[in-house]
């Protein structure tokens, strides 16, 4: 609170001030440099108020209008003629213009240039003339022209010559004075200070010596006009004196001859004394006058026997004839070279800023680079000191080292004294594997001076051998004076780190056994070598039953347990397999040597070694307290086969896996070339799928439901796939639309369409859903948009459900259940009768339909359990209060013995095949 006070009373004082520098400069501006014609030489205050602006924004917006707001009382008498009249009027709107020029100049500078303006380079002072006095200063000057225009201070013969000195005048006060301001006042100081000596001092000065000759070329003009003023009304009051005119005659002689008499450019008034005051007795016309009060020439006399006073004021056609444009031109001119003067020394002031950071830049750049080369210095000398580095020089000729560095006792473990000392003593600490490669590096001839970088490992003292790298330096004279330099390097960890690197890259990180790259690179040269002798070996492909149930119950930490305990029973079989890996996640590989003759022995071999791996790790695991089983399944693959590649194999072995997996899991099984043809069907049905969501190459056919008179009551729609070379029925493609994640796109397909197809001809249509697209999340979601969208009436949209669905959390299934039937959706649970849930559903939940499966009615005329199963299905049902519908009726007696029983409704092609709609209604 008391520094918002504080604040507020600083920017009043501020405010206060700046108002009283900006009137005072306007007064002395209008008395001294002001033209009687209202053609304004300079007008400081322009500038000043551009400056101020331009250094403190909107907080100054107070000071510039209390300034202009006292101008107005003080310059121009506002109060002499205020009320609601046409003066006031047009004083108005000049006051708002007055203080909308300092304002729009200075803000669209500063929108244009920033806030706070260096002004240093020439290219951005140009600009900020620009915008600060060029474009504002014309939209203003043009504004005051027209006002001074229609309140009659300007003819319109001169509107143009006079405004464009206005022009000039303001330009030229934003050219001085702005510049002064800034320099004054501006930030940043460091840019602006300086500035007061090498531009505000010249400018004032400059501009105070183009005053005093103003001035003076003022004074004289005053002078010369009221003398012609003076000459011209002694002239009339001789001629009234001597002639002996009253005063109606003098009325009449002033008004016949006007013209020759030139009265036109001047306010004539007559006057007589009665009653202790003049009374006006002629005016030769009323314009504006108020501004020439330095030229308003009175004179007394008598004429018979009264007396009179003659006035004379010029007007501003006077000013037009009589006015002087020498000596103005003159004024212009110097106060042109004033302004230009005053932006030149803004600009080479500029390049001295720009010179002096430049040499501060460079200067600070070279300190900098010196103390970086100092720090470089330090930090190399500190790498010197403290690395694992000998600096060595050897004299092959002799065989002696005649110098080492201090680091070689530390590093080492010998003295400076023993390695200098001792003969022979550098050949013989280099590991003897590795001494012809030094000699042959040192030995080799060199023509010129070279550096050589080799590795190699030297016996420390304890007797162990570390790795060091040397770079020999063969000087230019080694000929003559056979001396080899070199600076050895510790590299015995960095090595060690290599080895480990390596393993990591060909290892899992978890159990330590081979990885893929390091498998697949293992089976490359068994391959190679099983074509080359003609041999056979197996490759095993292993993945662990419910793995991921595991890890979501128990967590990964228990999982990664697993997995090792896996890994080690794997390993005790080590010596019947040429690489064991883990391939990923629960994923395990083994490969076998090419050691079997034929692929049958390899074969029998393997499925025995298999099984017995089977048996070992279905073993029990206790881990952290945890008793469990772990069963796995396993593929194999004979390898080689023809045009055989590595992924081929590893490809085999895991499609035989996932056969292990579909026939119940905990088994091995032998890879079949059949297997190949059901992958390729399936490959080949989930590009069909895929092509057919992305393109739309889905159709629905739609097959009759009806009741006991065989009137359809409903239509049930069947999707199919229509590629160039076959047609898809659902058995084909939904398991794979599943296995794909594409089962939500084409369920969405088949709803939309449907939906469609219920508007257009208002038939119930049950839609197909399986478990997994039921199961998804924003199933419910769809369903209601699509109603919505196709305003579909309650009941119109059968859903149809397996018993499989309601396997899982109950409570999800009956809130999706209640959901659908709010929104006017009927349930239906097809294929009833084949499922394995309980039946404790149909009882919780709200269904409408039991659809009974083909299988039972295909044989209900032959097979009487068939019969007894249905009759039980439908006396359940009725007792439920749902209805039934009997799948695959085909004959006659099917549909008789059906209705006998009292099954409600019936489809089949009895009544009709799929088909189009329009077709079969």
């Amino acid at each position: 609170m008391r520094n918002g006070v504080q604040s507020l009373l600083k920017w009043t004082a501020i405010n206060l001030v700046a108002a009283l520098v900006f009137t005072t400069c306007c007064i002395l501006a209008h008395k001294y440099m002001v033209r009687p014609t209202l053609s304004v030489t300079i007008w400081p205050a322009a500038g000043i108020g551009v400056g101020l602006i331009m250094v403190w924004g909107r907080k100054i917006i107070p000071a510039i209008m209390l300034g202009e707001l006292i101008n107005s009382f003080v310059l121009y008498q506002v109060h002499v003629d205020f009320g609601w009249n046409k003066t006031t009027f047009y004083d108005f709107l000049l006051y708002l213009n007055n203080v909308f020029r300092p304002l729009f100049a200075g803000f669209l500078a500063r929108r244009m240039m920033g806030p706070h303006p260096r002004l240093i380079q020439f290219r951005k002072i140009s600009r900020f003339f620009l915008y600060a006095c060029v474009l504002p200063c014309l939209l203003t000057t043009t504004v005051f022209a027209i006002l001074l225009t229609a309140a009659g201070h300007y003819n319109t013969g001169d509107y143009f010559t006079k405004g464009f000195l206005w022009y000039s005048g303001d330009l030229l006060s934003v050219m001085i004075f702005t510049p002064i301001v800034m320099s004054l006042l501006a930030r940043p100081r460091t840019i602006w200070q300086p500035r007061i000596i090498t531009v505000a001092l010249p400018s004032l000065g400059g501009f105070l010596l183009v005053f005093m000759l103003f001035n003076s070329f003022k004074n004289y003009e005053e002078q010369r006009i009221n003398e012609i003023i003076r000459t011209h009304q002694n002239y009339l009051v001789n001629v009234v004196i001597s002639d002996e005119m009253d005063a109606g005659e003098l009325q009449s002689y002033l008004q016949q001859e006007q013209d020759l008499l030139n009265l036109d450019s001047y306010k004539t008034e007559l006057e007589v004394w009665q009653d202790g005051a003049f009374r006006q007795l002629y005016l030769s016309q009323d314009v504006v006058t108020t501004r020439y009060e330095n030229h308003v020439i009175r004179r007394e006399f008598d004429m018979t026997g009264q007396r009179h006073r003659l006035t004379m004021t010029p007007t501003n056609q006077f000013f037009a004839e009589e006015g002087s444009s020498g000596l103005w031109l003159s004024l212009f001119i110097a106060l042109t070279f004033a302004g230009f003067a005053s932006v030149g020394m803004l600009t080479l002031t500029g390049r001295h800023v720009l010179t002096a950071r430049e040499v501060t830049e460079r200067t600070l750049q070279l300190n900098l680079i010196n103390k970086e080369l100092q720090a470089r210095n330090l930090d190399y000398q500190r790498i010197i000191d403290t690395q694992p580095v000998i600096f060595w020089k050897v004299n092959l000729g002799l065989d002696q080292v005649t110098f080492v560095s201090q680091e070689a006792e530390a590093i080492l473990g010998y003295s400076v004294n023993q390695w200098l000392s001792e003969p022979h003593f550098f050949t013989r600490k280099i590991h003897p594997n590795d001494l012809s490669m030094v000699k042959d590096a040192m030995l080799q001839e060199h023509d010129q001076e070279a550096n050589i970088e080799i590795e190699y490992r030297l016996r420390h003292a304890d007797g162990q051998y570390r790795w060091f790298r040397d770079v020999l330096h063969i000087p230019e004279d080694f000929s003559d004076s056979r001396e080899v330099m070199g600076m050895l390097v510790d590299i015995t960890d960095k090595k060690n780190d290599t080895e480990k690197i390596h393993h990591l890259a060909f290892h899992d990180y978890l159990t330590q056994l081979p990885n893929r790259q390091k498998f697949q690179s293992e089976l490359k040269a068994l391959l190679k070598k099983s074509q080359q002798h003609k041999t056979y070996g197996a490759v095993l492909f292993l993945d662990m039953d419910r793995f991921k149930v595991l890890n979501d119950a128990l967590g990964h930490h228990f999982g990664d347990q697993l997995l090792l305990n896996i890994a080690s029973r794997l390993e005790t079989f080590e010596a019947e397999f040429k690489v064991i890996a883990r391939f990923g996640g629960d994923e395990f590989v083994m490969a076998t040597d090419c050691e079997y003759s034929n692929a049958n022995d390899a074969g029998v071999q393997i499925i025995i070694l298999a099984e017995q791996i089977i048996d070992q790790l279905a073993e029990p695991y206790d881990i952290n307290g945890h008793h469990h089983i772990c069963t796995v399944s396993m593929g194999i693959a004979i390898y080689p086969f023809q045009d055989v590649t590595v992924n081929d194999v590893i490809r085999q072995a895991d499609v035989a896996m996932y056969r292990s997996k579909e026939q119940g899991r905990n088994q091995v099984t032998m890879y079949h070339e059949s297997m190949k043809k059901d992958n390729d069907k399936m490959l080949f049905v989930e590009q069909v799928l895929r092509n057919a969501v992305n393109h739309d190459h889905f159709i629905l056919k739609y097959q009759p439901i009806v009741d006991g008179d065989r009137q359809v009551v409903a239509f049930e729609s069947l999707i199919r796939i229509f590629s160039e070379q076959e047609t898809l029925f659902p058995d084909e493609f939904i398991p794979v639309a599943e296995d794909t994640d594409l089962i939500q796109s084409v369920g969405r397909w088949v709803i939309s369409h449907a939906c469609l197809k219920i508007m257009d001809c208002q038939y119930n249509i049950s839609v197909n859903v399986s478990s997994k697209q039921f199961h998804q999340q924003g199933f419910i979601m769809y369903i209601d948009q699509m109603m919505k969208r196709f305003n579909i009436g309650k009941n119109n949209l059968v859903i149809e459900l397996t018993e499989g669905v309601v396997v899982g959390s109950f409570n999800e299934i009956q809130y999706k259940f209640n959901r659908l039937k709010e929104m006017g959706v009927m349930i239906a649970i097809d294929d009833f009768g084949t499922g394995y849930s309980s039946l404790e559903y149909l009882r919780q939940l709200p269904i409408d339909y039991l659809k009974i499966d083909k299988s039972f009615v295909f044989d209900l005329d032959k097979d009487n359990s068939s019969r007894v199963i249905i009759e039980t299905i439908i006396s359940m049902a009725k007792h439920l209060n749902l209805q039934t519908v009997a799948e695959g009726v085909e004959t006659e007696q099917q549909f008789s013995i059906l209705k006998d029983i009292g099954c409600d409704y019936f489809q089949g092609y009895l009544f009709g095949k799929p088909g189009d709609l329009l077709t079969l209604s």
